[in-house]
């Protein structure tokens, strides 16, 4: 009886140990790993401040030649390097740059893009993480004030220089139990009709109306990550690229909340 009972204290105490481990793994040490990581591919991107974003790409791609671009919005964590392996969406989202797992995965390119960044549009995951890595802080484009002072987000391929007036925040549901389910997953359009009829039903779902325009000639940037409003929920931020010779000015004073933005079926129940 004794030697059951010491047993019993001794798994107890493993078990303890077991999870502790766990628990300050996920809350200190994998976060502490991909911020380091993380700051050791900003520090080869941002070496030479006077070289151009064809040559810092391509620096990158020396450490892994699937890293396809990088996507930086300031006032926030969102500077990272984006990863492109075509046809499949789901690697990345586990591993890092690296090509090693990690539960904060990376920024990746939508497989859907066959065409890569240079789809009409470029669809980009990143995890929502609880504290603020990889895309969860495309939330803040939920708050006008932010809207107004970052209507510009920077992404730079191999091809060069890329700043994209954001047009659109929406909420949308991944299950029909939550209602109909907008597909924003449109990379290809096959006239000009199809690319607006896209647009107008996008900004329709907008919490923010932005005064950018958007015509049928324009690259579309849409940047997506999990939501927590319901059970796998999404957020989704979208801008179209600069056009040549293009002012940055965005009129950051006429941007301002939607009145009656159209929101999944069940907000509606």
């Amino acid at each position: 009886m004794i030697k059951i009972r010491k047993f019993i204290r001794i798994l107890c105490v493993i078990v303890f140990l077991v999870s502790a481990y766990a628990l300050i793994d996920l809350l200190v040490i994998s976060p502490m790993k991909t911020k380091s990581d993380v700051q050791g591919v900003k520090d080869v991107y941002y070496e030479n401040s006077g070289e151009s974003k064809e040559n810092k790409i391509e620096n990158l791609q020396k450490i892994n030649s699937e890293i396809c671009g990088w996507i930086k919005i300031d006032d926030t964590n969102i500077d990272y390097p984006v990863l492109y392996r075509p046809g499949d969406t789901d690697f990345y989202l586990s591993h890092d740059y690296k090509k090693e797992s990690s539960r904060y995965g990376s920024i990746t390119v939508d497989a859907r893009c066959m065409e890569g960044v240079s789809s009409r549009n470029i669809i980009l995951h990143g995890h929502h993480m609880k504290d603020g890595q990889m895309f969860a802080d495309l939330l803040k484009f939920e708050d006008i004030d932010f809207c107004q002072k970052h209507p510009i987000i920077h992404f730079d391929t191999i091809d060069g220089e890329g700043k994209w007036k954001v047009f659109a925040i929406f909420k949308t549901n991944t299950l029909p139990e939550h209602g109909e389910i907008f597909d924003y997953y449109i990379t290809h359009f096959s006239d000009k009709s199809e690319f607006n009829q896209y647009v107008k039903d996008v900004r329709r779902r907008s919490l923010v109306d932005f005064p950018a325009d958007v015509k049928h000639t324009d690259q579309l940037l849409t940047l997506s990550t999990c939501s927590y409003e319901r059970k796998d929920f999404r957020t989704v931020v979208m801008a179209r690229k600069l056009r040549r010779n293009e002012s940055e000015d965005a009129n950051a004073d006429k941007i301002k909340k939607s009145e009656e933005p159209l929101m999944p079926d069940c907000y509606y129940k």
